[in-house]
């Protein structure tokens, strides 16, 4: 016997009662709910959804990765990215990834850019977007947003340090310094953190000074500069490095020329 179109459009909605629950019901809408966030993420649709996450108190680890956040950093509207070199840096990149675990018990993704020496560092969650923006990194274009070092890290000497750490990890460099004195040629390690945000360097500046270093300040070149061994010692004695590259070119010497 054929199924007039009403008795088929009954049987499709008993159906669909059965899979996504009753939609005139609590249950049905929390059942068709679910449901609809698992079709949205399993596609290729623009749904995010708003993921928990831990907030940790301001520690120095909190301070490192916000170093390293707006140093390599970047916030979407709903993504943390942190983009490095996946050839010299991928320690490092491995090392991000475990500390957002660690500080915000979520799972990131690595990701390779095809044709680029370059891995991103993922987290997709709107509320972590949200929450490190309240801690002081800018959403969207960082430079067009005054970026300066957050002020709740300002004044602690561990923090300063730790975001120090960060920062240099990521935005920084050990290099071969070449100068010449009465003719002759002298060559030693130095050590740079480059930034674009004036701003920021003045900050990284100060802070150093304060930490008892002697920085130079090279507006031209962008660039926050240490040339002294005796700086360059205590910076890897006291504060150190997360990033096996910096450490290996302090120890060996073996250091790229400054360009």
């Amino acid at each position: 016997m054929k199924m007039t179109k009403r008795q088929a459009g009954h049987l499709g909605a008993l159906a669909r009662m059965r899979k996504y629950g009753n939609p005139g019901t609590l249950e049905g809408r929390r059942k068709g709910g679910i449901n609809s966030i698992l079709i949205q993420t399993k596609g290729d649709s623009n749904f995010k959804t708003a993921k928990k996450h831990t907030k940790p108190r301001n520690s120095g680890l909190l301070s490192e990765f916000m170093g390293i956040l707006i140093g390599d950093g970047h916030l979407s509207n709903y993504q943390v990215l942190v983009t490095t070199n996946s050839e010299t840096d991928l320690e490092h990149a491995i090392f991000i990834k475990k500390l957002i675990n660690k500080l915000f018990s979520l799972n990131p993704v690595m990701k390779y850019k095809k044709g680029q020496k370059a891995v991103d560092i993922i987290v997709s969650s709107v509320n972590l977007v949200k929450w490190l923006s309240s801690k002081g990194m800018p959403q969207g274009n960082k430079l067009d947003k005054g970026l300066a070092t957050p002020k709740w890290i300002t004044g602690n000497r561990v923090y300063e340090q730790r975001f120090l750490k960060g920062l240099f990890d990521t935005d920084g460099c050990v290099y071969m310094d070449k100068h010449i004195i009465n003719g002759r040629i002298y060559k030693n390690q130095g050590w740079a953190i480059t930034s674009y945000s004036s701003h920021l360097r003045d900050d990284i500046f100060q802070t150093l000074k304060k930490l008892g270093y002697n920085p130079t300040l090279a507006k031209t070149q962008k660039s926050i500069y240490m040339r002294r061994k005796y700086d360059i010692d205590k910076y890897f004695r006291e504060i150190g490095t997360s990033n096996p590259k910096h450490l290996n070119r302090y120890k060996n010497g073996r250091v790229p020329k400054r360009s």
